[in-house]
């Protein structure tokens, strides 16, 4: 019998906020990453005063 504390699992987040989302797609600063979500490029969310954008957009975009 196989113990908990033995299973690997890789979960992917469903969403990440803005700063978190500039340091994985590599940008300097979050205009990039704000002006991505305002063209269309990225989805995003407002959930009460942070910006919450799709973890799977930014892989999206990210692979073309």
């Amino acid at each position: 019998m196989a113990s908990v504390t033995n299973i690997k699992t890789n979960y992917e987040p469903v969403s990440l906020n803005v700063a978190d989302t500039t340091k994985v797609m590599g940008f300097k600063d979050t205009k990039s990453v704000y002006n991505l979500i305002r063209k269309g490029k990225l989805k995003a969310r407002k959930s009460g005063r942070i910006i919450l954008v799709s973890y799977a957009s930014i892989k999206k975009y990210v692979e073309g």
